[in-house]
């Protein structure tokens, strides 16, 4: 799917192509999971050719970021469906030529309908390939930053679960199953947050660097070096992030080993203060012909006497010594 974006009386109109060459008045071109009849029509409008998507999911700097024709090309790892229980990484490619944007991508990252909604409300009429692009990168590390954001808000929830006082009511197995798996899952969006913040730095600095002679306006420049700055701030903050969430998982692991020990010592002590009943129990219960005690009028309840007392002396020593 092809969608032709044009400036018109202040505003950016999107318009889908789906047959005929695309308007030559558009200065931003999105291709949408192209075919390949989509990529024959964006290389005729910009005489350009159109990276394919196994040539976008190349990780190699210089096949991400490079020159050629004229064209800067720019691929980006982005972060999409954070919200979901299934988030992925996605390329997306940036082409800028002759003051026109075109971008390639398989998916929705949530910042394209968001700059083209905004667009599509207000837009200058002297808009420029390069304007929507730092609009489309402002986006995206908004979008990470809220993203982190709310992974932080998650990693102080766990914590004070792992950390309180339990009720006595929940089963200590499957909180901390449960727990183990919430920071499975962080972690795992935190590294595609890094990953992704990583990605925007170096497009960031490829695209601050102005190597080519491009016109990007002062305006533009400053805003690069923010989101430069930007950039680098969140990715301090994921480091700290991940830093905490492997605390906390070394604090769950130490938690899990403390339940078992609390059980594995209530076997120990269960043991040692049946042993002395046991004893008794077996000394009497051998039926020898010659035991003076079997005669005793009061041995049997002198025998189970003595081994209550037997066995509470050992559990008052245990509680006595705080070691229960």
């Amino acid at each position: 799917m092809i969608f032709a974006y044009i400036s018109r009386q202040g505003s950016l109109e999107a318009v889908p192509i789906t047959d005929g060459p695309i308007p030559e008045a558009a200065v931003w071109v999105d291709l949408i999971s192209p075919t390949e009849a989509d990529d024959t029509r964006a290389e005729a409008f910009a005489g350009i050719s159109v990276p394919t998507r196994e040539e976008m999911g190349e990780i190699e700097q210089s096949s991400r970021l490079y020159m050629e024709g004229g064209a800067r090309y720019m691929t980006a790892t982005i972060l999409c469906g954070a919200d979901t229980e299934t988030p992925v990484m996605l390329a997306v490619t940036f082409i800028l030529t002759r003051g026109r944007l075109i971008t390639v991508r398989y998916g929705e990252p949530r910042a394209f309908p968001s700059v083209s909604n905004r667009l599509g409300k207000s837009c200058p009429t002297t808009v420029k390939g390069e304007d929507i692009l730092i609009e489309l990168l402002e986006a995206v590390v908004d979008r990470s930053a809220d993203v982190l954001e709310q992974i932080g808000a998650d990693v102080e929830r766990i914590s004070r679960r792992i950390f309180e006082r339990s009720d006595g009511r929940e089963n200590a197995n499957q909180r901390y199953r449960a727990i183990l798996s919430h920071i499975g899952r962080k972690e795992g969006l935190v590294s595609y947050a890094r990953e992704s913040l990583a990605s925007l730095q170096r497009l960031i600095s490829f695209l601050g660097a102005d190597s080519d002679g491009s016109t990007i306006a002062k305006d533009g420049k400053a805003n690069i070096k923010s989101m430069s700055r930007d950039v680098a701030g969140l990715s301090d903050y994921a480091a700290f992030i991940g830093d905490k969430l492997q605390f906390l998982l070394d604090a769950t692991i130490g938690m899990v080993g403390l339940e078992q020990n609390n059980i594995i010592k209530i076997f120990a002590v269960l043991s040692v203060v049946l042993m002395p009943p046991t004893l008794i129990a077996s000394i009497y219960g051998m039926n020898f012909q010659h035991m003076p005690e079997l005669a005793e009028t009061y041995g049997y309840p002198l025998a189970l006497c003595a081994m209550v007392v037997s066995g509470i002396l050992p559990y008052v020593f245990f509680k006595w010594r705080r070691w229960l």
